[in-house]
């Protein structure tokens, strides 16, 4: 009797977190390069709404811990399909 594995939220979660995040990083670079804001002041959509946040290393830390996350998840979903 086969299970089948069902890991498509826990990427559908990791896949639009990392996209977002990547659409943050593309409006920076448009806010500095193309709207010739100085790059300290370019801090993107979340940095205008949590000033503190965009000057902080935290963003970073967070989607890679969202991304950790998710990909553990999705590796104990296959462990556990596997043994079964």
């Amino acid at each position: 009797m086969s299970t089948r594995l069902n890991t498509r939220p826990v990427l559908t979660i990791v896949t639009v977190v990392v996209f977002v995040y990547w659409a943050e990083l593309l409006l920076r670079l448009a806010q500095t390069y193309l709207l010739h804001i100085p790059e300290a002041h370019a801090r993107g959509l979340l940095g205008v709404a949590l000033p503190w946040l965009a000057e902080s290393g935290w963003v970073h830390h967070g989607v890679a811990l969202v991304a950790l996350i998710g990909c553990v998840a999705s590796h104990r979903r296959a462990s556990r399909a596997e043994v079964t």
